[in-house]
């Protein structure tokens, strides 16, 4: 597939830019980012430690909610002493950023942190660092590519959720075919671009046509509303103004329920996930600093991430909840067909 069909297929909503296969030269180092993220000796950490800790800063790139990241950023810098810039933006905002800067020769960014395609789509445009990293081996085997040029640190649970005070208990749907029901004409919300969840949660059902010929109905029997953004789509449920959402974020409906707001998460169908991780650029001007950053994240910081309620990849520090069963979105596969799924999304719900 050409890269600048992968591009197009990713991030339509983002933009669409002619990208070269051809990563422009990062700055000269004195050891070169390669080097040490190859480096597997027994005294690995101390050297990485003492190294970053002379290069005394590194910038982030990340999709992660602020308030979440800065938990992980705090912990990072309060052990180390290295400071972190920090720049967030949407998953395909990271994507675009990261690309065009180091395309142009910007190389600020050390890490990125962004949903699985989105990495596995800078892993294909030659952005991104394969590291040697002990901590592969205690982390989620779907988390982790063949090239390992990023990482997967938790999974993002999608499911739907509801307004405890909007919705009577008889009334939370139960099955896909509850949702047909006319009362939930006009009170159902979803997430404009879950291309990604569309194509696998239409696995669950016994064929793709069978899948799709559900939501189209669901589609014109009660007109469900498109909503920019998981978040967004768990805020509007918390307030009412939409007392039924269909793909939320589970850490999100968990934080907002111990908040206190009239909201819980609804399992309708399997549990998907799309896995979150981080790379480190090769162009990066503190190789071990971005490296250490990326083995906290997967060892230390899975604990602080469980504590916001995500779902850490490395079961080793925080194993997964008994009987969780989730459908993994495939980075690799996702990315070769997104533009195939968009069309479709779009032509079922638009």
């Amino acid at each position: 597939m050409k890269k600048s069909h992968i591009l197009k297929g990713i991030s339509r909503r983002a933009l669409a830019i002619g990208f070269v296969a051809t990563l422009a030269a990062g700055p000269a180092l004195a050891q070169s980012v390669a080097d040490v993220a190859a480096y597997s000796g027994p005294d690995r950490m101390e050297k990485l430690v003492a190294a970053a800790k002379k290069e005394g800063k590194l910038t982030l790139y990340t999709a992660t909610p602020v308030d979440d990241v800065n938990q992980v950023i705090a912990a990072f810098t309060a052990k180390y002493g290295i400071q972190v810039t920090l720049w967030r933006g949407s998953s395909e905002d990271v994507l675009r950023r990261s690309l065009t800067e180091i395309k142009a020769g910007r190389h600020e960014v050390d890490v990125i942190e962004t949903n699985g395609p989105e990495l596995e789509a800078l892993h294909r445009e030659n952005i991104l660092q394969a590291v040697n990293s002990p901590v592969i081996s205690e982390i989620f085997a779907g988390a982790v590519p063949a090239h390992k040029e990023w990482i997967g640190s938790r999974l993002n649970i999608i499911t739907a959720s509801y307004n405890t005070d909007a919705v009577k208990p008889a009334d939370v749907p139960k099955t896909w075919n509850d949702l047909l029901d006319p009362k939930w004409n006009g009170k159902i919300g979803i997430e404009s671009e879950a291309y990604d969840w569309l194509a696998t949660v239409i696995q669950s059902f016994p064929s793709k046509e069978e899948g799709l010929a559900f939501f189209k109905k669901l589609a014109t029997t009660n007109h469900p509303s498109l909503h920019k953004g998981h978040p967004q789509l768990a805020n509007m449920t918390a307030s009412g103004e939409k007392p039924l959402t269909m793909q939320v974020y589970l850490y999100r409906v968990l934080q907002l329920e111990k908040e206190g707001a009239p909201v819980k998460a609804l399992t309708i169908g399997p549990s998907i996930a799309r896995i979150n991780g981080l790379g480190i650029a090769r162009t990066t001007t503190h190789p071990n600093a971005a490296i250490l950053y990326q083995q906290f994240t997967l060892t230390e910081a899975q604990k602080i991430l469980a504590s916001r309620y995500f779902t850490p990849t490395n079961t080793k520090e925080v194993p997964f909840p008994a009987g969780m069963e989730v459908k993994v979105i495939e980075p690799t596969g996702m990315l070769d067909d997104l533009t195939a799924w968009r069309q479709t999304f779009e032509k079922t719900f638009q």
